[in-house]
């Protein structure tokens, strides 16, 4: 199924321990570590803004967690 996810850092400081933990995922190999069952189809990020926008294929909401939840207490999520 696809998703349309949207999110946006909920103040300054979230966006930029956010910054370094993204780094930190590049780092450990970032999408080949996204869990099985979710593919990214296209996304965009506004650093300015501190928002963005995902299109994901997965089978679940449960998968979509796994890949969003250490994500939890710096972004406001809509899926």
């Amino acid at each position: 199924m696809l998703f349309l996810i949207s999110y946006k850092f909920s103040n300054p400081e979230a966006q930029e321990k956010g910054a370094k933990m993204l780094t930190e995922w590049y780092d450990k190999g970032g999408p080949q570590n996204r869990p099985e069952g979710y593919e990214v189809k296209s996304w965009i990020f506004l650093p300015q803004h501190g928002n963005g926008y995902s299109v994901v294929d997965a089978d679940s909401l449960e998968t979509i967690w796994k890949q969003w939840s250490t994500w939890r207490e710096l972004l406001e999520f809509t899926v």
